[in-house]
């Protein structure tokens, strides 16, 4: 059926009124479903469908469903019930089938599918071809059902006699009387005018809908916008009405006020624009693809059909001649009336639009768009404020720069915005840092000595970042341009160096990075991000083994920094190859990299620990005498699999490797080796590993040695004191060597059969009867005596004793806590300090051994009275909290010939930690965490992560006892500065004074309370924090009323904790506070300050504040300084001053009117970051909304 005859017809089965969607005509047709004059073959398959106009002037597909009606059920005949006939039924009984006619517009069959959207555009180009007036309003009609507007759309015909006066009728505004929009704008060759109703202009609208179904849409929507121009660019895309009309239309709903008008239209721009790059660029390459064939045919003349064959080329060349001009015609004009205004709007997502499609329109379409006027609005947008749009101009960039076609034109662009996209490697969001990594290292590939050493160096460090992805990145440059293989010199040059020699030589190139740069020497933050860029230089054992093995003086022999760096990077490596994670610190990225298949971990880990299993024995003779390079060399063990020795038959190397520890152990005195040492050992003495039969033996000789070597030595050491003797400082090293190497294998083994305890315990009795011990002597007692304890508790744990041993056990535990607190007091900084953790780490273990009773493990439960927690509190404040490191604070930088001070720094954070532990768990009481807050902004450079840890946790146990313990520890401060400074109302001294850290560190309690459920804990320090302060003080009557309430200034304290208190609550509290206030109050002169007005006034909410009445200020500087203020004039931001780096930030900039700037015009470099050209900004100020005059309801605008 054609177009007309479709449009009479639906004309005629129309009924009356309504639009032109949901009209139903009904017909009644001849049996098997021919037409209507009977004639025809029966249709089968899918239902009829036809397209058709509706009265409206919208596109509708007319679908026929037949329907059975009349037909009596169950095929029964009319002569009777029950009897059936075969065959076919009577003329009176057969199906009567009726057409049901179901009106769909455009919008709908874009809504049905993908699978629809292909009918619609040819359908719709179909009815274009027979009219094109009502094709075109269908169109428009779309759009703006797709803007969710759905409101009228009404089109008048422009009267080219109007000249400039219709420019004046260009105008959008909200009437008040009939409460309508209006929004009138000219799309040749009408003026269109949209009403809709205010209530709809903010709701839901299609393209931004929720759910599955509005985001399959959105697709539709994009790809009928991109068939449109496939479908019309061989007939009629350029006839120059279409593409003029659609482009006014998008124009004038892009500069529309309203966002969802705006946001939608520039969707559809942008589309348009891609479609049309598309399109054209495979129109010029058909055009280069012609000329080629044509040149080639007229060399080769071929004969017989060679004449027809050139016609037939010259024809397809003269065909292609003209069509890229016209689109790019379209494309200007379309570029320059919807994306210069729209590719600054005040929408960042409207921003995304714009800058994704512009990427992909260069990408395209490089004949046009690979042009500086072009690649200038991605290198503007770098600065835009919103994450989004920075990351789409670096996308862009980056699949520009992996075509080397493309990035050789790109050079002039880069040398322009080099220093904005280097400094975009800091930008505060971590996709955007990586992403500009990897585009940087792709400028590097193309571009000879585009960044300087300097340059090099700043983006090397980035391997070092917490963010993954940056790290890696960042590798993949450091392999690209520090680790690739040499140049071949000359012709007659060596022969190149094979994959070993030159890993080798990479190897050296990386160790003398890490010594020469001056980055993080965080060793495993380099192996990872080298992990997946350089996997054949970090996971070559081999190579690595080759370097540390290598004799001195060999031709790739090392220094010894260079070889304890190398044994650093291999053990991070060998880390990482056996935990499959990167180091702790390190986040992974939101589309983290898909692990590893398993049966390949599991091959490279076992390949792995084969290969260590032979090589560790080498390695620890080597470097035995060396501490620092053999102790992480004896972390290797236990990252291996060490059920290789059983299964590739390496028993003589475990063998090896035992002799290696043995020596250690006898050779070294040095903790950090010997529990390394331990650790080893406890790897391969695992119950159940194939190792555990040649290893237990082998430590328990070691142990046996050890503690025979012990006994004998003690025994002479205690004879000797008893009789006033003095041993040779040769037998009291051996004891302090002994005990060394017992306590680091207490650590790690259960050492309860050789009874080291009661030879520890009377080494302590002796020390506090008898006379005086080594320190060292003490302190290795105290660690093995710990230990002892210890592995009975877990023994007790794992299999219940009876009830005389666990007594016993308990007076053991009791004795020793006695012990540390006698050694608390000690003059040795060192033994005091570990009688300190020592006791705290019993104490949190022994108060969760379980309940209170008097069978069991109950036994073992103890917690510390007030004398040892008074003790314990005592002990912090004196080596912690040290003035001289409060006074430096802030202000202080750690340098590396710090490290002293920095390791007795990362002690006292230990002990303080420790302490903190045991309030958190509820050891201690509450209350003893008010001393420590005291300290949270003195020393809040040092321990304030900690104490701000503790607040937190002991919230989240008890939110009141925790608000006590904050209010007890701001009445302590109080009570000191009333004891240390007086009683005085002076404004200044509560402004300035040491009053204001009272003052300032109550703000940071009052947000320490949370957000949420914080009312309780407020209404509870108020409550309080009230009787406090009028509490009376004993004085006789006839005193100073000041004398009599001394603690009257703590209001001022108290006020900082009147935002937590919800605002419909403070009338309330501010009632409470007036009922409290006791009789005989002080008076205040002028010159004082009211700590009861400025306690008031911050519980006065705005809202409550009488007429007549000043808004009172919460502050009390604000209260004084108040006369000297000046309000504050926000600039008013407008188009014309728009910069990269003056983005519109709020949506105020959006509801003024928009001035253009009227400034004499400048020539200016195109790639200048600081401004807009003339011309575009010209361009951009005549395409903006016209507003000026227009009265606009409040809200309206977006």
């Amino acid at each position: 059926m054609s177009g007309r005859s479709g449009r009479a017809g639906a004309k005629a089965v129309s009924g009356g009124g309504g639009g032109g969607r949901d009209r139903v005509s009904v017909q009644e047709g001849p049996s098997g479903g021919r037409d209507a004059g009977g004639s025809g073959t029966r249709r089968r398959g899918r239902r009829p469908c036809r397209r058709l106009r509706n009265q409206a002037g919208q596109f509708i597909s007319v679908v026929t469903v037949f329907e059975a009606q009349g037909a009596p059920s169950g095929g029964q005949d009319a002569s009777g019930p029950g009897t059936r006939r075969r065959g076919r039924p009577p003329r009176k009984h057969r199906r009567k089938n009726v057409a049901i006619t179901t009106e769909v517009t455009l919008f709908e069959m874009v809504a049905l599918g993908k699978n629809s959207v292909q009918t619609a555009v040819e359908e719709w180009v179909r009815s274009y071809k027979e009219d094109r007036e009502l094709a075109l309003l269908d169109l428009i009609s779309f759009f703006v059902q797709c803007c969710g507007c759905e409101g009228m759309v009404t089109a008048e015909l422009y009267q080219s006699n109007e000249g400039k006066k219709v420019v004046h009728k260009m105008t959008e505004k909200f009437d008040q009387e009939t409460g309508l929009y209006y929004k009138k704008f000219l799309a040749y060759p009408w003026i269109l005018t949209i009403m809709w109703p205010e209530k709809l202009q903010n709701d839901f609208y299609p393209i931004v809908g929720p759910g599955p179904f509005w985001k399959r849409f959105r697709v539709n929507f994009c790809e009928f916008t991109e068939l449109l121009v496939h479908q019309t660019h061989s007939s009629v895309l350029c006839d120059g009405h279409l593409m003029d009309t659609v482009i006014g239309m998008l124009s004038g709903l892009t500069n529309s006020a309203v966002y969802s008008l705006r946001h939608t239209s520039s969707l559809a721009a942008m589309k348009l624009l891609t479609a049309l790059a598309s399109v054209n660029q495979g129109i010029c390459t058909g055009r280069r693809t012609a000329q080629r064939l044509y040149e080639i045919e007229s060399i080769t003349k071929l004969k017989g059909r060679h004449k027809y064959y050139m016609e037939l080329l010259d024809q397809r060349r003269h065909e292609f001649q003209n069509k890229p001009m016209a689109i790019d015609n379209i494309i200007c004009a379309l570029f320059k009336r919807t994306f210069v205004p729209r590719y600054r709007d005040i929408s960042s997502d409207i921003r995304v639009i714009c800058m994704g499609e512009l990427g992909c329109w260069v990408r395209l379409y490089p004949d046009l768009f690979l042009d500086n006027n072009y690649l200038k609005y991605i290198g503007w947008m770098l600065y835009d404020k919103d994450a989004s749009v920075r990351m789409k101009c670096i996308l862009a960039l980056k699949a520009l720069y992996e075509k080397r076609e493309s990035a050789m034109k790109l050079g002039l662009f880069f040398y322009k915005f080099k220093k904005r996209i280097l400094s975009m490697t800091q930008d505060r969001q971590p996709e955007i840092t990586s992403e500009c990594m990897q585009l940087l290292r792709l400028i590097s590939e193309h571009y000879v000595g585009v960044f300087s050493t300097m340059e090099y160096v700043f983006l090397f460090q980035f391997v070092y970042a917490a963010y993954r992805p940056m790290a890696t990145a960042a590798g993949e440059l450091i392999c690209k341009r520090l680790l690739a293989p040499p140049p071949h010199e000359g012709f007659f040059a060596q022969e190149p160096p094979d994959e070993f020699d030159r890993n080798l030589q990479n190897m050296k190139a990386l160790i003398d990075f890490y010594l020469q740069g001056e980055f993080h020497r965080h060793v495993p933050y380099l192996v990872d991000g080298l992990w997946e860029a350089a996997p054949a230089l970090v996971r070559n054992w081999e190579c690595m083994t080759a370097l540390l093995l290598e004799p001195r003086g060999g031709r790739q022999a090392l220094t010894g920094q260079q070889e304890r760096v190398l044994i650093e990077i291999l053990v991070a490596a060998v880390r990482q190859a056996a935990e499959g994670r990167p180091p702790a610190g390190r986040r992974l990225g939101k589309k983290a990299a898909r692990e590893v298949d398993g049966t390949r971990r599991w091959r490279e880990h076992a390949n792995m620990s084969r290969h260590f299993a032979k090589a560790l024995p080498r390695l620890l003779s080597k470097f035995a005498a060396d501490k620092e390079k053999v102790t992480p060399l004896l972390q290797i063990p236990q990252y291996c699999n060490l059920d290789v020795y059983d299964m590739d038959g390496l028993g003589s190397y475990l063998d090896a490797a035992l002799l290696e520890l043995d020596c250690l152990v006898q050779r070294h005195s040095d903790v950090a080796v010997l529990e390394a040492c331990a650790r080893a050992y406890g790897t391969y003495c695992d119950e159940g590993g194939s190792a555990h039969c040649q290893a237990a033996p082998a430590c328990s000789r070691l142990v046996d040695m050890l503690v025979g070597a012990l006994t004998p030595l003690l025994d002479v050491f205690i004879q000797h004191e008893k009789q006033g003797l003095f041993l040779g400082h040769g037998e009291m090293g051996r004891i302090c060597s002994t005990l060394r190497r017992l306590a680091a294998f207490y650590s790690a083994h259960d050492l309860s059969s050789w009874n080291l305890y009661e030879k520890m315990d009377s080494l302590l009795t002796f020390r506090r009867h008898q006379g005086s011990l080594p320190t060292e002597v003490v302190h290795c007692a105290l660690q093995c005596t710990y230990y002892a304890l210890l592995w009975q508790i877990v023994a007790a744990t794992d299999r219940l004793p009876p009830q005389e041993a666990l007594l016993d056990l308990r007076k053991r535990l009791l004795r020793f806590c006695l012990v540390c607190r006698v050694y608390l007091n000690h003059q040795s900084k060192v033994l005091s300090e570990k009688a300190f953790i020592l006791l705290c780490d019993l104490l949190l273990i022994l108060s969760h051994q379980g309940p209170e009773e008097d069978t069991g493990l109950g036994l073992l439960f103890f917690v510390p009275d007030h004398v040892l927690q008074c003790k314990l509190l005592t002990f912090v404040k004196e080596h912690v909290f040290l003035e001289e490191a409060g006074a430096a604070g802030s202000s202080r930088v750690y340098k590396e010939e710090d490290a002293d001070e920095l390791h007795e720094l990362f002690h006292r954070r230990n002990m303080l930690a420790v302490f903190c532990k045991l309030i958190v768990y509820n050891v201690l009481e509450m209350s003893v965490a008010a001393d420590i807050y005291q300290f949270y902004l003195k020393h809040y450079h040092h321990f304030g992560d900690i104490i701000k840890e503790t607040m937190t946790r002991t919230r989240q146990n008890d939110r009141l006892r925790n608000a006590l313990s904050l209010l007890l520890c701001l009445q302590q401060l109080f009570q000191k500065h009333v004891d240390t400074y007086g009683m005085g109302y002076d404004p200044i001294e509560f402004i300035c004074g040491p009053f204001y850290s009272i003052r300032l560190l109550a703000r940071r309690f009052a947000l320490t309370l949370g957000f949420d459920r914080a009312r309780d804990a407020a209404h509870l320090i108020h409550r309080r924090g009230l009787a406090f302060a009028f509490s009376e003080s004993p004085v006789p009557e006839e005193e100073e009323a000041r004398q009599r309430f001394p603690n009257l200034s703590f209001l001022l304290v108290l006020a900082e904790f009147s935002c937590k208190i919800p605002p419909a609550e403070r009338q309330a509290a501010l009632t409470h506070f007036q009922d409290s206030i006791p009789e005989g109050l002080p008076v205040f002169g002028e010159g004082d300050m009211n700590p009861m007005l400025v306690y008031r006034k911050s519980l006065i909410r705005t809202d409550y504040v009488a007429q007549g009445e000043e808004e009172p200020a919460a502050n009390p500087f604000d209260a004084i300084c108040k006369d000297s203020k000046r309000p504050q004039e926000l600039p008013v931001g407008t188009c014309s001053t728009w910069t990269p780096d003056t983005l519109a930030s709020s949506s105020a900039g959006d509801r003024e009117p928009r001035n253009s700037s009227k400034g004499q015009k400048s020539k200016r470099d195109v790639f200048d970051v600081d401004f807009l050209s003339s011309e575009d900004s010209e361009n951009s100020s005549n395409e903006d909304v016209d507003v000026e005059g227009i009265s606009v309801h409040e809200g309206a605008l977006d």
